[in-house]
């Protein structure tokens, strides 16, 4: 009796069906866990990422309308006609907030709307529009054709391009400036609003030179890093030239180089 107590007792085995089956019944993998937590932060974290920056579109958008019911007013008071924005230092987004002013006025719907590619070192605005660059401004300057030959039509409002062209390599300057001047007068007369991108005024002379067509320039800055001196200094350039500076605009670095809003995005912010 006492030596059965000693003995060991025996080990119970499971058969190798039983474990296969707990196996199945209890399945514990560590790294597809960890796969499939670090999925459900990242797409968590995506959404999140996509939400802020609807968020920040959203807002930049609205500030635009603001800015652009502040310089062309609209409702019977008195507006300017032509305007050009350019850049103090760098491009800072000049072309985009030129391509975004000429959709929410064209989205206003109470005129005609022309954007102008007037940077022929450095034309752009095709590039936004997915349009032609064969033909447009330059072209104009050297062609004796009515300048809305050289527009081309957006097909989703009333809106008209006019490219730079590709043929500012012939232009001689200064002697091209009495033409693009009376061209400027012909856009004064076949539309209600018309909005020029320039080059940036510390870079290019001309673009002094062309504002003193217009109605007044709105310099362009990039948050955070246009120079206040340089900023002075070109507006006291502008003021030499008799030359309205109607505003600033800031373009925030995290909107650059995106695909653009509809016209219809435009109109229901307007409304």
């Amino acid at each position: 009796m006492g030596a059965a107590e000693c003995e060991p007792r025996p080990t119970w085995s499971e058969k190798p069906e039983q474990k296969a089956l707990k196996s199945e019944a209890f399945p514990i993998h560590l790294a597809d866990l960890i796969r499939e937590k670090a999925r459900s932060w990242g797409e968590q974290v995506q959404k999140q990422t996509k939400e802020r920056r609807t968020d920040r579109e959203a807002i930049s958008r609205e500030e635009e309308i603001k800015l652009v019911h502040r310089i062309f007013p609209g409702g019977g008071q008195r507006s300017p006609q032509i305007v050009l924005f350019s850049a103090v230092e760098s491009d800072a987004g000049c072309a985009s907030i030129c391509v975004r002013t000429a959709m929410i006025l064209a989205a206003r719907g109470d005129g005609s709307v022309c954007v102008v590619d007037a940077n022929l070192r450095a034309p752009c605005l095709h590039n936004y529009f997915g349009i032609d660059n064969s033909r447009g401004l330059a072209e104009a300057v050297l062609e004796p054709l009515p300048i809305q030959d050289f527009a081309q039509k957006h097909a989703e409002a009333n809106l008209w391009i006019l490219p730079g062209g590709s043929a500012a390599g012939q232009l001689s300057f200064p002697g091209a400036y009495d033409r693009l001047s009376s061209r400027m007068t012909e856009l004064r007369g076949q539309f209600k609003y018309v909005v020029i991108h320039s080059s940036p005024l510390d870079l290019d002379s001309a673009s002094i030179l062309l504002s003193s067509w217009t109605d007044g320039v709105v310099m362009v800055v990039e948050a955070d890093t246009t120079r206040r001196e340089t900023a002075r200094r070109m507006k006291q350039n502008l003021d030499a030239a008799n030359v309205s500076v109607l505003g600033s605009s800031a373009e925030q670095p995290h909107l650059l180089h995106t695909r653009g809003p509809s016209i219809a995005d435009f109109r229901k912010l307007s409304l």
